[in-house]
């Protein structure tokens, strides 16, 4: 499985090579090590940020997400913009913040997990 990705608001140019969008991502039920791939290329050639802006469930606030991007310089695809997926496992005994979640755990309860992109 892969992410799926809906979109909220289309891009919109803020200035010359300047442009935001909001979207909904779901994830699915076996997480890869290292994040989940996400494709905006149809939307963005350059993605300078991915900001998490909230989910609906108090629940999903036990993990932390977070883009990772290729340089600014280099064009976005369908495999080089990822969501990772960091935890606080204090709860689980360890003493390691924000740890990556392990390899194949199911994000897909997380929901509307939305971000906003920005980017060219």
């Amino acid at each position: 499985m892969a992410a799926t990705v809906t979109t909220i608001v289309k891009p919109n140019v803020l200035a010359p090579k300047f442009k935001v969008a909001m979207y909904q991502v779901a994830l699915d039920t076996s997480y890869p090590t290292g994040g989940e791939a996400i494709d905006l290329s149809a939307d963005f050639t350059y993605i300078y940020g991915v900001i998490p802006c909230g989910n609906n469930a108090t629940a999903d606030n036990l993990f932390k997400f977070d883009g990772v991007l290729p340089a600014p310089t280099v064009a976005a695809s369908g495999s080089n913009v990822l969501i990772q997926a960091t935890w606080d496992p204090a709860d689980a005994g360890t003493a390691e913040d924000f740890a990556e979640v392990t390899a194949t755990t199911d994000l897909s309860t997380v929901g509307q997990l939305s971000i906003m992109v920005v980017g060219y």
